[in-house]
């Protein structure tokens, strides 16, 4: 197991972590919190009330992104899941880590989007 990979385990039940991106009209770094579970092989799943937001945009433009966990910064490239199937499987680990998502879920609230990060390594 690479070093990063053991902090990151340790790291898993954090409350959120930062997502940044590069913005898609200036290039700049955007950075939010956003919630987030660890997946297996170097994944990491975000998902996201509003598709609207700048960070999902910035991503559909620029999928290079960096996460910060702690103090653990990792760099990786973000997708939209569009296969249902694994969507649904993502909503459940979210559901399963944050309480208010797994209520939402009971109302029939779910996440306009769902990203994979598929994660390169400790970002520079």
């Amino acid at each position: 197991m690479i070093h990063w990979q053991k902090k990151l385990e340790a790291l898993k039940q954090t409350s959120t972590c930062r997502i940044t991106t590069r913005g898609r009209k200036t290039g700049r770094p955007h950075s939010v919190p956003i919630w987030f579970v660890v997946g297996e092989e170097r994944r990491i799943y975000l998902g996201t009330l509003r598709m609207g937001r700048d960070w999902p945009r910035n991503v559909a433009v620029n999928p290079g992104v960096s996460l910060q966990i702690g103090d653990l910064q990792l760099a990786g490239e973000a997708r939209l899941v569009t296969d249902e199937a694994e969507r649904a499987n993502i909503e459940s680990q979210l559901a399963s880590k944050y309480w208010a998502a797994w209520i939402g879920s009971w109302l029939g609230l779910k996440p306009q989007g769902v990203f994979e990060v598929r994660i390169r390594g400790e970002a520079t």
